[in-house]
C-alpha cells in the first residue's frame, strides 16, 4: 500500500516537475543566448594592448631573443680541461709482471687554449646577434601594432558601411510606404512605386553584402584580441575622439622631414638590426680566421717511475701547413659584404618610408581640417530638402534617390578619410621607429621568466567628426 501510494504520488506530480524543468531550461537557455549575443565592445587602445601582450608572432620574436641569449652564453663558456691517467710497462691481464720492466704512471691535465684568441670574436658575434634579435622583436611589436590598428579601422569602416546601408534601406522603406499610399489615392504614378521598390531591393542586397564584409573584417581583427576566435561575430568597435595611440603622434606631422629622418636613423629597429648583423658578420669572419690554428693546448702533470716522481709539461701546437678554413673565411667575408649592402638598403628604405608617411599624414590631416565642418552636414541637409521637395511635388523620385545615395556615400567617404588619417599617424610613428608603439604592457611579474628577460628596453590628434559615428 505504501509503495502504491508513493508511485501514485510520483505519477501525479510528474507533469508539474516536467513543466517546471522545461520552464527552467527555457529561461536558462534564453539567458545564455541573450548573454552570448551581447556585443563585445573594443577600442583601438584595447586592441593594441591585447595584441602587444599575447599575439603569437611576438611570442615567437621573444623566443628568438631568448635563443640568441642562449647562443651568447654558449659562446662565452670556457673550455673544460682534459684529465689523463697513463700507465706504461704494465703486464696484460692474467699475465705476471716482467721484472726487467719498471712500471710507469703518468697523471696530467691538458687545458685547451683556443679561447684566448677565438672567444673574443665569438662573443662579439653573439652579442651582435642578440642585439639584432632584440631589434627584430621591437620592429615586430611595431608592425603588429600597425596591423592591429588597420584591422580595427577595417572593422570600423565596415560598421559604417552597414550603418549607412541600413539607413538607406530605412529611408527607402519609408519612401515605398509613402508612394504606395499615394498610388492608392491616385496621386502618384505607379512607376515611382515600382522604381522605389527596386531601389529598396538593391538596398537590402547592399546591406547583406556590407554585413558579410563586416563579418570578414571582424575575423581579421579577432586574432589580435586573442581568446575564442569563433566569438568574433559579437565584436563591435567604438572609435574614440582621440585614442591614446593616435594622441601620441598628434604633433608628429608638424615636425620637419630632417628631424624625422634623424630620429628614424637612431630609433628605427630594422636599421639597428641591420647594423648589428654587419657587426656579427665581421666578427664571424674574424672568428673563422682564428680557426686556422686549432687544438692548441697546455699540458701539466706528473710522472712516477721506480718510485721517483717527476714533472710533465708541454704545449700542443698544430702546424698550419694546409689552410682547412679558407672556404669558411671566404664565405663569412662574402656574408659581411652582403650584410653591408642590406644595411645600405635598409637606410634607403627608412628614408623613403619617412617621406611617404609624412606626406600622407600631412595631406590627410589637411583634408580632414577642410572637410570636417561641412561635408556631412551638407549631405544630410541635401537629403532632407530633397525628400521635403518630393513630398511637395517639386522634385522627381530620381533626385530623391540620388540625394539618399549621396548621403550614404558621403558618410562612408568621410569615415574612410578619417580612419585613413588616423592610420597615417600610426604609420608615421612606425616609420620613425617610435619605441612606444606596440609596447608590451604586461607586468614583468605576470610573464614567464624567459619572456621577462627577453623584453627589450626602449631606446628611444585627429579632429572630432560630425554626424553618425561607429
Amino acid at each position: 500500500m505504501i509503495l502504491t501510494s508513493i508511485r501514485r504520488r510520483r505519477i501525479a506530480t510528474a507533469p508539474h516537475n516536467w513543466a517546471f524543468t522545461m520552464v527552467f531550461v527555457f529561461c536558462a537557455t534564453s539567458a545564455h543566448a541573450a548573454h552570448a549575443q551581447q556585443p563585445r565592445v573594443v577600442t583601438l587602445d584595447s586592441v593594441l594592448t591585447a595584441a602587444a601582450n599575447q599575439y603569437p608572432l611576438l611570442d615567437a620574436a621573444r623566443a628568438r631573443v631568448a635563443a640568441a641569449r642562449g647562443a651568447r652564453r654558449t659562446a662565452g663558456a670556457l673550455p673544460n680541461p682534459v684529465f689523463t691517467y697513463w700507465i706504461e710497462s704494465a703486464a696484460f691481464p692474467f699475465q705476471s709482471a716482467r721484472p726487467e720492466l719498471q712500471l710507469e704512471t703518468q697523471t696530467y691535465a691538458t687545458l685547451p687554449l683556443e679561447f684566448l684568441y677565438q672567444r673574443r670574436s665569438a662573443l662579439r658575434s653573439a652579442d651582435a646577434n642578440t642585439d639584432a634579435a632584440a631589434a627584430d622583436y621591437s620592429r615586430a611589436r611595431q608592425a603588429v601594432a600597425l596591423d592591429a590598428a588597420r584591422a580595427f579601422y577595417g572593422v570600423a569602416q565596415a560598421q559604417v558601411a552597414v550603418d549607412a546601408a541600413s539607413d538607406v534601406r530605412d529611408r527607402l522603406g519609408e519612401l515605398v510606404t509613402y508612394n504606395a499610399a499615394r498610388v492608392k489615392e491616385g496621386k502618384t504614378a505607379e512607376a515611382d512605386l515600382i522604381r522605389s521598390q527596386v531601389e529598396l531591393d538593391r538596398a537590402e542586397a547592399t546591406l547583406t553584402l556590407a554585413g558579410m564584409e563586416l563579418i570578414h573584417a571582424r575575423a581579421r581583427m579577432s586574432p589580435f584580441l586573442g581568446g575564442d576566435v569563433g566569438a568574433s561575430d559579437t565584436i563591435r568597435v567604438t572609435v574614440d575622439d582621440l585614442p591614446a595611440a593616435v594622441a601620441g603622434a598628434a604633433a608628429t606631422p608638424v615636425l620637419s622631414l630632417d628631424v624625422l629622418l634623424t630620429t628614424a636613423r637612431v630609433t628605427r629597429p630594422d636599421l639597428a638590426a641591420a647594423r648589428a648583423r654587419v657587426v656579427a658578420a665581421e666578427a664571424d669572419a674574424n672568428y673563422q680566421r682564428a680557426l686556422t690554428i686549432r687544438a692548441v693546448g697546455a699540458t701539466f702533470g706528473s710522472k712516477r717511475t721506480a718510485g721517483v716522481t717527476s714533472m710533465i709539461a708541454g704545449l700542443t701546437l698544430p702546424l698550419p701547413l694546409f689552410d682547412r678554413n679558407r672556404g669558411a673565411v671566404q664565405q663569412t667575408t662574402a656574408l659581411q659584404r652582403a650584410a653591408e649592402a642590406e644595411l645600405a638598403l635598409a637606410d634607403a628604405r627608412v628614408a623613403a618610408d619617412v617621406r611617404a608617411a609624412l606626406t600622407t599624414a600631412r595631406a590627410l590631416s589637411a583634408q580632414i581640417t577642410r572637410l570636417q565642418p561641412t561635408m556631412l552636414a551638407r549631405a544630410e541637409e541635401s537629403s532632407r530638402i530633397a525628400l521635403a521637395a518630393y513630398h511637395e511635388g517639386a522634385l522627381s523620385l530620381l533626385q530623391v534617390l540620388d540625394a539618399t545615395r549621396s548621403l550614404a556615400e558621403a558618410r562612408q567617404t568621410w569615415y574612410r578619410l578619417l580612419f585613413a588619417e588616423r592610420e597615417s599617424r600610426l604609420a608615421l610613428r612606425a616609420a620613425i621607429g617610435d619605441p612606444t608603439l606596440g609596447a608590451d604592457t604586461t607586468p614583468a611579474s605576470g610573464r614567464r621568466r624567459d619572456d621577462a628577460r627577453s623584453s627589450t628596453p626602449s631606446s628611444m590628434g585627429a579632429p572630432r567628426p560630425t554626424g553618425d559615428r561607429p
